[in-house]
C-alpha cells in the first residue's frame, strides 16, 4: 500500500512541475523537442536538421556556379554564353518539329500573318549544334528582343522589321546576308521551312561582323527557392489560334512543370526529342491589328496590360508594363507588386485580346 501511496505522489509532483512541458512520448515514437522560432512558428529539432542539411546540400550543389539571368538556375559558368541570341522559329505545320526549342531559356510564342504563330527562341544557357527552321523577322518581335540585348537571328522579314533592325543597329544576323557556312537548308522539309544554323555558326559569323561579345540587359527577378504563387488552379490552358495551331501546357503534379502540346500532340525538340515544357508560363494580352494587304500584323508590346502568371499548378491575375522598345517588360499583381518567378523555363503566350483562351 505504501508503495502504491509513494507512486501517486511521485506523478503529483512531475504533473505539477511541467504543465509548461509537451506531453510525453510513447517509447517508440521518434524524440522531438519542440522550440519556438523567433516568429513564434512551432517546428521540431529533426526538421531543423532536416533543413539545416538540406540548405548544406544546396550550398555545395551551387558551390562553384552562378545564377542565370535569364532563368534563375544555377549553372556551371562555362554554361552561359557571353550574349544571348535571339533566333527567329518557324512555326508553319511543314516546319515542325523544330530544333534548339529545348535549349532555350525563353521562349516567345506570337501571332504572324494568317493566324500563324511563331517563335523566337533566346538561347544563353546552352550551344546547340543545331537549330531551325529560321524564319524571318517582324518589328513585334524586335521589340521583345531587343530586352535582351542580344544576337538577332532572321531569315529576311517584313520592311518595317528590317528597317527597324537598321536603325535600332541590332547585332543583326540575316541568312540572306550570310554564306552557306553560317545558315543551310535541310533536305527533309520543303522551302522555306528548312532554313537551319547552329550555335557555333552564328558566333563565328558575329566575330567575323565584329559584333561586341557580351551582352548587356536588365532581368526579371526570381525566387531563390520554388515558391507557390496565391491564385486559382489550372491544370491545363489552350491557345486556339487556329485549326493546327492550338498550343496546350498540361500540368504535371509531380514534376510542377507544364508541358507542351500542339493540336493535343506532345511538343517535343525536333534533335533531342525532349517534350517542351516550362516552369513559368507568361500570358500577355496586348492590342493587335491587321495593317496591310499581306496580312502583316502591329502587335503593341509598349505601355501596358493584362495578362497572367502561371506555375506549379496555378494561375494569377497581373498586369505588365513597358515603358519603350529597349525597356525590358516588367509584370505586377493587382496590388502593384512587382512579381518574382520561379527557377526555371519561362514560355511567353502573347496573344490578340480578343483570343478565347481555354482553361481548366
Amino acid at each position: 500500500m505504501k508503495k502504491y501511496i509513494f507512486l501517486i505522489m511521485i506523478l503529483l509532483l512531475f504533473t505539477g512541475c511541467s504543465k509548461s512541458e509537451p506531453a510525453l512520448k510513447d517509447d517508440n515514437s521518434v524524440e522531438q523537442s519542440i522550440i519556438e522560432e523567433s516568429n513564434n512558428k512551432v517546428v521540431s529539432e529533426n526538421n531543423i536538421k532536416d533543413s539545416i542539411d538540406n540548405s548544406d546540400k544546396k550550398v555545395n550543389d551551387r558551390e562553384g556556379k552562378i545564377k542565370s539571368p535569364l532563368t534563375g538556375l544555377y549553372i556551371e559558368k562555362e554554361q552561359l554564353n557571353p550574349r544571348p541570341i535571339a533566333v527567329m522559329i518557324d512555326n508553319y505545320y511543314k516546319a515542325r518539329p523544330q530544333a534548339g526549342l529545348s535549349d532555350a531559356d525563353i521562349i516567345c510564342e506570337i501571332l504572324a500573318e494568317g493566324n500563324i504563330t511563331r517563335y523566337m527562341a533566346i538561347i544563353y544557357s546552352s550551344k546547340p549544334s543545331t537549330i531551325g527552321p529560321v524564319r524571318s523577322a517582324r518589328p513585334y518581335f524586335i521589340s521583345k528582343a531587343l530586352e535582351y540585348d542580344p544576337l538577332y537571328v532572321h531569315v529576311g522579314g517584313s520592311p518595317q522589321a528590317l528597317k527597324d533592325i537598321r536603325a535600332l543597329k541590332m547585332a543583326d544576323i540575316d541568312a540572306l546576308s550570310c554564306g552557306k557556312n553560317t545558315f543551310w537548308r535541310k533536305r527533309h522539309k520543303p522551302i522555306p521551312n528548312n532554313m537551319y544554323t547552329s550555335y557555333e555558326a552564328l558566333i563565328k559569323e558575329a566575330h567575323r561582323r565584329k559584333y561586341k561579345a557580351n551582352g548587356n540587359f536588365k532581368t526579371l527577378s526570381f525566387n531563390e527557392e520554388d515558391t507557390d504563387i496565391e491564385g486559382q488552379i489550372l491544370k491545363d490552358i489552350k491557345f486556339p489560334y487556329r485549326k493546327n495551331y492550338v498550343s496546350e501546357f498540361r500540368y504535371n503534379d509531380e514534376e510542377k512543370l507544364y508541358y507542351r502540346y500542339i493540336n493535343n500532340k506532345p511538343h517535343r525538340d525536333e534533335v533531342t526529342k525532349i517534350h517542351l515544357s516550362a516552369k513559368n508560363i507568361i500570358v500577355q494580352y496586348t492590342n493587335t491589328k491587321v495593317i496591310d494587304s499581306k496580312g502583316r500584323l502591329d502587335v503593341n508590346l509598349i505601355g501596358k496590360g493584362k495578362g497572367f502568371y502561371i506555375t506549379n499548378g496555378k494561375i494569377m491575375k497581373i498586369i505588365w508594363k513597358k515603358g519603350s522598345r529597349r525597356d525590358i517588360t516588367r509584370f505586377y499583381d493587382l496590388n502593384g507588386n512587382e512579381i518574382k518567378l520561379n527557377p526555371g523555363i519561362t514560355w511567353y503566350q502573347i496573344v490578340p485580346s480578343n483570343l478565347k483562351i481555354i482553361m481548366n
